[in-house]
């Protein structure tokens, strides 16, 4: 074998090792990207995780029968309203400003999905309808981002307000009867395997 032999045959053999190399480094990347998605996934669940936490912590406030009468009052605009009661209220309102806004910024930094954001926005807007929370945002305002501030300024201003109304406490009352007794013409059998 001459010297020109061994050189071919050298290079034969480094061009089949840089192949290799590049196969195995091509595997490593899928590899690495897999993990790499899994772990955004990861961190939006955490993310999301958080999220409704604090959604639950800011409902459970209002379903506590004490902090619902304040809020009752706050909302109807009470003539005896206290300072405390009014102190209490402020700070539920600025929780959910201030949750608002962290969820504002996990969207535009990419980690949350559109569809938590819509939900969010939809979720909002519902909460503007109370003359309460338009009240607290234009105390609260001015110690938030702008872009979170102007944002939430057209949350606002596409949201209808809304007073509490008697009402809706006959409609609901109106819509259980209508579901009781759909339920009563249920036949005993489907009434205990529906439960």
């Amino acid at each position: 074998m001459s010297l020109s032999d061994l050189a071919s045959l050298g290079s034969f053999i480094s061009g089949v090792a840089v192949l290799l190399s590049l196969i195995f480094l091509y595997y490593q990347l899928r590899q690495l990207r897999a993990q790499v998605r899994q772990a955004e996934k990861y961190q939006q669940t955490l993310v999301k995780q958080a999220r409704t936490s604090r959604v639950m912590e800011v409902n459970a406030r209002l379903a506590d029968a004490d902090f619902a009468s304040v809020n009752l009052r706050v909302m109807t605009n009470a003539k005896n309203l206290t300072l405390a009661e009014w102190s209490r209220f402020n700070a539920h309102a600025r929780a959910i400003f201030q949750n608002g806004e962290d969820t504002y910024s996990q969207y535009r930094r990419g980690l949350l999905h559109a569809d938590d954001f819509d939900g969010f926005v939809r979720a909002l807007s519902w909460t503007f309808r109370g003359p309460g929370l338009r009240v607290a945002w234009k105390t609260h305002r001015a110690s938030f981002p702008e872009p979170y501030a102007a944002f939430v300024d057209g949350v606002v201003a596409e949201s209808p307000i809304a007073a509490p109304n008697p009402e809706t406490l006959h409609r609901w009352k109106a819509d259980m009867a209508a579901e009781l007794a759909s339920t009563a013409k249920l036949s005993p059998q489907a009434v205990s395997t529906a439960r």
